[in-house]
């Protein structure tokens, strides 16, 4: 009798172990999916130019900021940042070939690298691809996932 009572603990425990790594491992999958749709979101906002767009991908907060790839872009708060896209905006369209995501998260806060290619196309339609990889701080704020920290960069030797 102990021994079945054993054998039928040891059987829940394995259970539930499983039950909790399955439940983990969709949770993950769901979160990663959310993300990379605010990542779809974001190269929407990018191929359309549309600052306004772009703006709802950030946190609504003051502590946002970006950090671009050319030397001196750093914008911090929104006014800043919305002027620095309003100007990029200006004559050029951006999209990002997403080669390599990679997400992490722990609650509702996240990280991701993304590494690929940034493809610029001016408003005379000429194109340039550059090899160009982002990371970034989002947070989830009402159901979505936004922008806090973005960080460009063209890799060096590129």
């Amino acid at each position: 009798m102990k021994k079945n009572l054993f054998l039928q603990f040891i059987f829940l425990i394995l259970f539930a172990t499983q039950f909790t790594s399955l439940s983990a491992q969709k949770s993950s999958e769901k979160v990663k999916a959310e993300i990379t749709e605010a990542l779809s979101i974001w190269n929407a906002a990018g191929k359309k130019a549309n600052t306004d767009l772009a703006m709802e991908q950030f946190d609504n907060s003051e502590n946002i900021m970006v950090i671009g790839s050319d030397s001196g872009e750093i914008y911090k708060g929104p006014v800043q940042i919305r002027g620095w896209l309003d100007a990029i905006f200006k004559h050029n369209k951006f999209t990002w070939e997403m080669n390599r995501i990679d997400v992490d998260y722990s609650g509702n806060t996240a990280w991701v690298f993304v590494d690929g290619f940034m493809i610029v196309t001016n408003d005379k339609g000429k194109i340039r691809k550059t090899p160009y990889r982002f990371a970034g701080i989002l947070v989830k704020k009402k159901g979505e996932w936004k922008w806090k920290l973005f960080d460009g960069s063209i890799p060096r030797g590129e």
